[in-house]
């Protein structure tokens, strides 16, 4: 019991000592003011990254990133909010071998001019925009790879341009009609709504706060690794006249309509377009990975589905590495599978895990320790297995 007391006085100096540091923050003229920014770090224009290119798309002028041959099937890249090309980097440089690799700024994104008006931001009309920049840029169709926002547009995609999309990759979240379904079972948390309410209904007060702390935002966005050059590639850029309106404008034409439209995958056209979705534990929303995964599954196939471990919601900048080669595997992998009858019986699922909870919780404690590099065979695989039974094709091999 004297533990317990004790415990609880503990919290709750501690919970007191971080507001009174926060209230001291709040009351520091530097918190609200951001450094100025005048000029553009030097690894937004490094010519590792690519060649910057513009092109004018239904009389908005698209600011895009390319590496490779134009002579190579496309994959082009489609960054979340708040985002930019930026993001995709080390994917442009890893594929672009054998594709010619493509990332986008998004309407009043980056370098790209905004639209006149913010109903541009509907996805209906991003998704048209997209697939008019396929047809722009020479192809008829591309291999689709987008994060966090730019996921729900790439779904939307695959569901309305099946023709326009041979295979896709998206990172953490799930298309609308699958987010829709996790609200009506009461499983989106209710911090997460509410911030959602807020940055709808709150005015400009989002835009101001996420300027306060010099863009203090972005540190957490990219994690504590983050390299310097990376952060103010992001604030300067977020630092730009507008750059946070029009990300905020983006959020809420969608959000508007998330409650009052139901966003209907099974009346989408007939498609078979292979498909790889990699999610954290975060992204199931307080499922187990079956049920998440079931749902995405029972609306979309072919798909396979990866587990990655201890990345934050830019995964495939946190951990590039394994981002790069599950998509690689995936891309070189034989995706076209025998069709199988009802009546065959039940078939196992598998949803492969890159690293057991075994090992995160005891061997990746140390940041040095090697164990993570053959974490599967390490562990023979079996704690990195979600194995359950229905009557499906496999979504992982």
């Amino acid at each position: 019991m004297d533990q317990l007391a004790f415990g609880c006085v503990r919290r709750a100096v501690l919970v007191c000592a971080a507001f009174f540091l926060r209230l001291i923050r709040w009351l520091q003229a530097s918190y609200w003011v951001p450094n100025a920014r005048p000029h553009p770090p030097d690894t937004l224009n490094h010519s590792k990254w690519g060649t910057h290119r513009y092109i004018t798309v239904q009389n908005i002028k698209l600011h895009y990133v390319e590496q490779g041959s134009s002579s190579k099937p496309l994959m082009l890249f489609l960054h979340g909010l708040p985002d930019f090309w930026y993001s995709w980097r080390y994917q442009m440089h890893e594929f672009s071998k054998d594709y010619w690799t493509v990332a986008l700024d998004l309407p009043g994104f980056g370098r790209s001019e905004p639209p006149a008006h913010s109903v541009t931001y509907k996805l209906s009309n991003l998704a048209r925009l997209v697939c008019s920049l396929i047809t722009a840029l020479g192809k008829s169709e591309c291999v689709l790879v987008g994060n966090g926002a730019g996921s729900i547009l790439g779904w939307h995609i695959v569901n309305q341009y099946p023709d326009r999309v041979s295979r896709y990759v998206l990172l953490g979240m799930p298309s609308e009609a699958i987010l829709q379904q996790l609200y009506q079972r009461g499983a989106i948390p209710l911090a997460t709504l509410l911030k959602s309410a807020f940055l709808l209904y709150a005015g400009e007060l989002p835009v101001l706060l996420a300027r306060t702390g010099d863009y203090a935002m972005f540190n957490d966005l990219l994690g504590p690794d983050a390299k310097p050059q990376d952060l103010e590639a992001y604030k300067y850029t977020f630092a730009q006249p507008a750059a946070l309106r029009h990300a905020l404008a983006a959020f809420r034409e969608n959000f508007a309509d998330f409650f009052l439209e139901e966003y209907e995958y099974r009346v989408r056209k007939p498609a078979n377009t292979p498909g790889l979705f990699l999610f954290r534990e975060e992204d199931c929303y307080g499922q187990t990975p079956e049920e998440y995964m079931s749902l995405l599954t029972d609306a979309y196939e072919p798909l396979e589905t990866r587990f990655v471990a201890r990345v934050g919601r830019f995964m495939h900048q946190d951990d590039p590495k394994t981002v790069n080669k599950l998509i690689g595997e995936f891309l070189g992998m034989n995706v076209t599978r025998p069709k199988r009858s009802l009546g065959d019986g039940p078939e196992k699922q598998v949803i492969v895990k890159e690293v057991c909870g075994n090992c995160y919780e005891n061997a990746h404690k140390k940041p040095a320790e090697a164990h993570h590099e053959k974490c599967v065979e390490n562990c023979d695989g079996q704690a990195h297995r979600y194995i359950f039974d229905k009557v499906r094709v496999p979504i992982c091999s």
